[in-house]
């Protein structure tokens, strides 16, 4: 490479050196093919005066046709680099002018005007672009997106003042809680933050005053004092016309859309109602009032979600995108879900297989039935858990669960403990059973459901942090009346429970299989809430029996 010294020595040492090893036509020819010549015939080292050898005298006193051909080259290189010069700031001006995508753009005028960005982090030198961007682009764009970059923190302040006359911004699929700088743009008309992390409606809204479309679905919102005021209290969103807080989980109730209707007549307001369910989006209110042999009573406990990953995950369904229209009502998404498993051959009742318990010694088991019908008689249609179909239904807590909270006064420990007492022989009992199949599972369970008359009420214990135990008493036929349980979408398992004691997750949809209505059955439920979780694995422990 041409050397730096002003004088060009090192330069002709160089090719004075190249000149030993080659003939000085070659030497010559590559240093003109680098554009070195130009520095020789700068600084004229090559002289005869100087006693320099008549080769590279020749070399350095170019003649008239190779200065031309050093000055076309001089040239056409500096064109070039124009040229190049000319296409990146092309691109960048193309960018800035046309791509619909705010950060885009910003990172684009950071780079003509000389300030530095990163990929999703506007910095605070952003402000400075504001006068050159407005030459570049006077009016500024009336749409921008920032979608889906993971922004967490993020201020509109930060934006060009140019881009204050926006009328669309796209912030949806990102993490904002937050949004200083919003009442900046006054011009807008359509704003989406969906899939974000509000917990409340941004209050700076109000300035927006030409505000028609707002969607606020799937974020944290609860309809709180400070949501139910701006949108409400006058003057409210002024021009708003659509707003759409669907999938929502704390704004579900049929009362806050009744109530949002009538204040906001001209609104068209979208919002998912989970409670009560819309009709056709469940069978029976709750577990009691569905039938279990049905296969739609089976999957009523699993969320919308859950039904729709199943469409894909089973049936070979297309998933829904994350962007674009909501996805399909639960009424709709269970109507294709009972389609496709009538297509694939099942009505209602799908494979079932047996699991047997682990037998109870006669003798504990004698004493239970004893203890039982007493505290049947003390609690005769006495119902803790009304959505569950029993005719008599008790928790009983573990001394280990209440004993601490009692000393923090809570009341709800103290009830605990009142029961506890009272039915203290009954779960004395229960825990001996239990310590003579799990003696581990005996130290830590929590809580103990007992049942009289249990039927049917498919179900999903959400509560519990890993399987649990069921043991059931009485005199109804040996291989019914055991908890039947889902295990894969085309498979239940019976778990045979009569006078055994049988293991299975209850996080997983399960439900009382039929039995005698005229016999005897009392139940025993030993699960945990409290603890180390279990993660959920297998539905079912134990020989699987076809």
């Amino acid at each position: 490479a041409p050397s730096e010294a002003e004088d060009g020595s090192s330069l002709v040492c160089f090719v004075c050196a190249l000149h030993a090893m080659a003939p000085l036509e070659e030497v010559v020819a590559d240093a003109e093919a680098e554009g070195w010549m130009t520095h020789f015939e700068d600084v004229g080292v090559a002289s005869a005066e100087e006693g320099q050898s008549p080769n590279v005298i020749s070399a350095t006193a170019p003649s008239e046709a190779e200065a031309e051909r050093a000055a076309r080259r001089e040239a056409k290189h500096s064109e070039k680099t124009e040229k190049k010069a000319a296409r990146e700031a092309a691109k960048l001006a193309n960018k800035l002018r046309c791509d619909e995508r705010a950060h885009v753009r910003i990172a684009a005028a950071a780079v003509l005007h000389g300030l530095s960005t990163e990929a999703n982090t506007v910095r605070a030198q952003a402000p400075a672009l504001v006068s050159d961007v407005e030459c570049c682009q006077p009016t500024g764009p009336a749409a921008a997106s920032l979608c889906a970059l993971d922004l967490q923190e993020f201020s509109l302040e930060l934006l060009p003042r140019s881009w204050a006359g926006l009328t669309s911004l796209n912030l949806s699929h990102n993490q904002l809680c937050e949004l200083p700088g919003l009442e900046n743009l006054v011009s807008l008309t359509e704003l989406d933050l969906c899939h974000n992390k509000f917990r409340t409606l941004p209050p700076t809204l109000r300035q927006l005053s030409s505000l028609a479309k707002l969607n606020a679905s799937r974020n944290e919102l609860r309809p709180s004092a400070e949501f139910l005021l701006l949108l409400l209290q006058p003057p409210g969103l002024a021009s708003l016309q659509e707003l759409d807080i669907s999938f929502n989980k704390k704004c579900y109730t049929q009362d806050l859309a009744d109530l949002l209707a009538a204040e906001l007549p001209d609104v068209a307001v979208r919002i998912t109602v989970t409670y009560p369910a819309p009709p056709g989006a469940k069978v029976g209110l709750s577990a009691c009032d569905r039938d279990a042999t049905l296969l739609r009573s089976q999957l009523e406990p699993y969320t919308t979600l859950q039904l729709r990953k199943r469409l894909v995950s089973t049936f070979g369904q297309e998933p829904h995108k994350m962007i674009g229209p909501s996805p399909p009502a639960r009424a709709e998404v269970m109507e294709r879900l009972l389609e496709f498993y009538a297509k694939a051959g099942v009505e209602n009742d799908r494979r079932l297989v047996r699991v047997h318990g682990t037998l109870v010694d006669a003798d504990l088991l004698a004493k239970l039935l004893v203890e039982l019908r007493a505290w049947l008689a003390r609690h005769e249609n006495h119902q803790e858990r009304p959505n569950i179909h029993a005719q008599t239904y008790m928790i009983l807590r573990s001394p280990a669960e209440f004993e601490k909270k009692v000393s923090t006064g809570s009341s709800k420990a103290r009830t605990a403990q009142k029961t506890y007492e009272q039915n203290a022989r009954l779960w004395e009992l229960a825990a001996a059973a239990m310590a003579s199949v799990d003696l581990g599972f005996a130290a830590k369970f929590t809580g103990l459901a007992v049942t009289h008359g249990f039927r049917g009420s498919p179900h999903i214990d959400t509560t519990n942090i890993g399987p649990f135990y069921g043991l059931a008493i009485g005199d109804f036929a040996d291989g019914t009346g055991g908890i039947r349980v889902e295990v894969d979408p085309m498979t239940i398992a019976e778990v045979n429970t009569k006078h055994r004691l049988g293991k299975l997750d209850g996080r997983f949809p399960h439900w009382v299989a039929p039995y005698d209505k005229s016999c005897e059955r009392f139940s025993l439920i030993y699960y945990q809430t409290e603890g180390e979780v279990t993660p959920q694995t297998t539905a079912v422990f134990g020989t699987v029996l076809n």
